[in-house]
């Protein structure tokens, strides 16, 4: 008991994890107690118990399919943000390393984004970028929606939209070409918030891939706005783009 006490004292003080990895490694008792502290109500408690079962389950994947359920409840009651983020991450760690056991969960997760309330909302978000960037390829089931939400009414939807498929274009550019007209359009929004994050996902794509590059720079050299806002996002992101042109190679 006294141990178990220990564990969790650590935990929640986030000290001596190197030590309850090394025991959670090679001794059962201790993997199982973090487990069952994944459900504690205090969130560093659970944030690392979280982070150390993902460690061990890189050398044991038996431990992915188990901890589905679990993560899949945890991301909708999460009140803070780091524990959100890491229960996201380690969608995304399963999603690379075992994608069929996160498959035939997409369309469910994206169903609770879709209906949640607002918290439900943000935390799935996190869930949903992470396995983008993970493994776009999973988001095929769900492609569509991303693609109607970037001409939603909503100016949350279109936004969520943006953050959703440059988490796709950093793992692979093919997956978020079919969008690029969509979030072109987005640059005449009527909402100023939107048409800067549309320009902030340009220049983030563009920094991806030369060829985009090319052509956002020319774009945005001759975008005006009469938002100060949106065209502070265009200065700095032409101001990136340029740099990162000039350092390629000729």
């Amino acid at each position: 008991m006294e141990e178990e006490i220990d564990i969790r004292e650590a935990l929640a003080n986030g000290e001596d994890l190197d030590k309850i990895l090394i025991m959670a490694k090679y001794e059962e008792d201790v993997l199982k107690k973090l487990i069952e502290l994944l459900d504690d109500d205090l969130w560093t408690v659970a944030k690392n118990a979280l982070a150390i079962i993902m460690v061990i389950a890189k050398s044991r994947d038996d431990l992915y399919e188990p901890l589905i359920k679990k993560l899949f409840a945890m991301i909708k009651k999460s009140e803070a943000i780091p524990l959100t983020q890491e229960i996201a991450r380690a969608f995304g760690q399963i999603a690379k390393e075992k994608p069929e056991l996160i498959r035939s969960l997409i369309p469910v997760l994206f169903a609770n984004y879709r209906i949640g309330d607002a918290k439900t909302k943000i935390n799935v978000g996190y869930a949903i970028e992470e396995i983008a960037r993970a493994n776009p390829e999973l988001m095929k089931s769900i492609a569509r929606d991303f693609a109607e939400m970037l001409v939603s009414k909503r100016k949350e939807d279109k936004l969520a939209a943006l953050n959703f498929i440059e988490a796709m274009g950093e793992n692979n550019f093919r997956f978020v070409s079919p969008y690029l007209p969509r979030i072109i359009n987005l640059l005449h929004d009527k909402d100023e918030v939107v048409r800067a994050s549309a320009v902030e996902a340009l220049v983030h794509l563009a920094t991806l891939n030369d060829k985009l590059r090319k052509v956002i720079i020319r774009r945005l050299e001759e975008f005006d706005d009469p938002s100060d806002l949106v065209m502070k996002a265009v200065k700095e992101g032409l101001s990136k783009l340029t740099l990162l042109e000039k350092s390629q190679p000729q």
